[in-house]
C-alpha cells in the first residue's frame, strides 16, 4: 500500500470571478494621504496583534493499492486558530479542539489529533518567506466498503455494516515552504493581503511569483480496527511512505478599502504543479490555480473577518494529486501596546538586519 497526500473539497467556487468585476482598474491609482500612512506605520512598530479564529477543511489522504487509490481522513474538519504578528515577524498556531465537541471523534471513525505551526517573514522588502509544520494523527478509511470488495473476494458482504475502517496509530506530517517574491508592490502593501492582523490602509494591486515546495511522510498505518476489533496490531512495520511536491505560482492580488474601515482582498495565482513519490516510480506534471478573498473590518485596534481559499489542480484519472482544496477561515482580533522590553529586543534585532 503506498499513500499519497491529497486534499479533497466537493466543491468549486464561483464567488471569486464576479468579486473580481467588483474591483475596477481605476481603484489602483487611488491618492492616499502618506503622512496619514507613515503615522501608522510607525504606530504599528509598538502594536502585538493577536488574532483567534475557527477554520473548516475537509482533509483526505490517497491510499493506493491494487491499482486503486482508496481515501484516509482524519475524523475532524474544525479547527481553532491563533495568529500573533509584531513587526516582521507573523507567526501561528492551530489544533482540533476537544472541550467543545463541533468535530466527530467517535468509536465509528476514531479519534484524530491535529497541529499545525506556521511563520512567515520578509527577507528583503521585496522577498518573502513562509514555513510551516503540520502533524495528524488517527485515520479512518472513508470507502471502507469499496476497500473490502476489492480485498476479500467471496466473503458475504450483507454482513458488512456502516462502520469504518480505522487507522489509529497512522500520522501524517507535513513540511510546507513558500519563497515569493514581488513584481509589484512591496512589504508594507502586500502583509495585508496574507493577513488579517495588517490594517489595509488604500486600495491597492500586487503582482506576485512563488515557489511552493512541500515534503510528506506517512507512517504506522499497520494497526486496523474494525467494529472495535483488530484485524492487525501493528507488529508487522511497513517503511513510510514519502513524497515531494513542488509548485510554481504566479498572479496578481486586488485590495480595495471600503467605507467605514470595510475592505475586500482577491488573489489570483495560475500555477504549474510537480509531484513525486519518493522510492516509487510515480511523478507527474499538472496545472491549476490558487486563490484567496477576503472581507474584514478594521479600526486600527479591534478587527475581524472571513475568507476561502481554493488551490484547484487539473483533474485526470491517474492523477492522484489532482483534488480542489477549499477552506474557510473566520477570526476576530485586537492589537495592544507591546511591552518596553519587548520593543528593545526587536529594535537590537532590526538593527542586525538592516
Amino acid at each position: 500500500m503506498y499513500f499519497y497526500n491529497i486534499d479533497t473539497p466537493m466543491m468549486k467556487s464561483r464567488l471569486i470571478p464576479y468579486m473580481l468585476l467588483y474591483f475596477p482598474l481605476s481603484s489602483f491609482g487611488q491618492e492616499v494621504n502618506e503622512f496619514d500612512s507613515k503615522k501608522y506605520q510607525e504606530e504599528d512598530k509598538n502594536k502585538i496583534s493577536l488574532v483567534t479564529g475557527i477554520s473548516y477543511i475537509n482533509n483526505s489522504f490517497g491510499l493506493l493499492s491494487e491499482h486503486q487509490t482508496f481515501l484516509l481522513k482524519p475524523n475532524d474538519s474544525f479547527y481553532t486558530e491563533f495568529f500573533l504578528r509584531y513587526r516582521w515577524l507573523d507567526a501561528s498556531i492551530s489544533f482540533a479542539p476537544k472541550l467543545i465537541r463541533i468535530n466527530n471523534d467517535d468509536d465509528r471513525k476514531g479519534k484524530t489529533k491535529y497541529l499545525n505551526l506556521g511563520f512567515a517573514f520578509f527577507l528583503t522588502p521585496k522577498l518573502r518567506q513562509f514555513v510551516s509544520y503540520n502533524q495528524i494523527k488517527g485515520l479512518y478509511l472513508e470507502s471502507t466498503k469499496e476497500f473490502f470488495y476489492t480485498f476479500l473476494d467471496g466473503l458475504d458482504f450483507g454482513t458488512i455494516s456502516d462502520d469504518y475502517l480505522i487507522f489509529p496509530d497512522a500520522k501524517y506530517r507535513s513540511f510546507k515552504g513558500e519563497t515569493s517574491y514581488l513584481w509589484m508592490g512591496n512589504k508594507e502593501s502586500y502583509r495585508s493581503y496574507t493577513n488579517m492582523t495588517y490594517k489595509p490602509l488604500k486600495n491597492d494591486f500586487v503582482m506576485i511569483t512563488g515557489l511552493f515546495y512541500q515534503y510528506n511522510i506517512m507512517k504506522d498505518t499497520d494497526r486496523l480496527i474494525y467494529k472495535g476489533q483488530e484485524l492487525n496490531d501493528g507488529s508487522t512495520k511497513e517503511p513510510p511512505t514519502k513524497d515531494l511536491r513542488m509548485a510554481i505560482r504566479s498572479g496578481v492580488g486586488i485590495q480595495r478599502v471600503i467605507k467605514n474601515n470595510w475592505y475586500a482582498i482577491v488573489e489570483l495565482y495560475p500555477q504549474v504543479n510537480y509531484s513525486k513519490l519518493i522510492g516509487e516510480n510515480y511523478h507527474e506534471f499538472n496545472f491549476g490555480l490558487n486563490s484567496n478573498a477576503r472581507v474584514g473590518y478594521d479600526n486600527g485596534k479591534w478587527f475581524f473577518g472571513g475568507g476561502a481559499q481554493v488551490n484547484w489542480v487539473n483533474n485526470s484519472n491517474e492523477n492522484f494529486y489532482s483534488t480542489t482544496q477549499w477552506q474557510f477561515r473566520m477570526g476576530v482580533g485586537m492589537r495592544i501596546n507591546s511591552p518596553k522590553f519587548v520593543s528593545r529586543n526587536f529594535d537590537k534585532i532590526d538593527q542586525i538586519l538592516k
